[in-house]
């Protein structure tokens, strides 16, 4: 099976309740990362998997919760991929899905 799926329509709904509308296309992924911050618990580090990426951003999958406004990094084994701005983190099941503004992302081809 293909890693790289094709890219959803601008202007359509794409999130699976047909709610949201996007500005620009998002291509499916199949990739892990890994969502690196400072909080007052210490380091973190959160093993996720990357569900779709746009030009500005990438939706991820993981096991725990980041908080809204969240500044991480984003790396892909030991290529940082670059910052991000935790957008909105919703639960899905028992994992949480976490969309990430990544204006800076330095590999556009995950």
């Amino acid at each position: 099976m293909s890693s790289v799926r094709s890219p959803k329509k601008t202007g359509i709904a794409s999130d699976e309740d047909g709610a949201a509308k996007r500005l620009h296309d998002r291509l499916s992924v199949q990739r892990q990362v890994y969502l690196c911050w400072k909080d007052a618990r210490g380091n973190q580090v959160l093993r996720a998997h990357a569900v779709d990426v746009s030009r500005f951003g990438m939706l991820v999958e993981a096991e725990r919760a980041i908080a809204a406004g969240t500044v991480i990094s984003v790396q892909m084994n030991a290529t940082m991929l670059g910052k991000a701005c935790v957008r909105h983190c919703t639960s899905k099941g028992i994992k949480y899905r976490i969309g990430l503004h990544m204006p800076d992302r330095m590999m556009r081809d995950l």
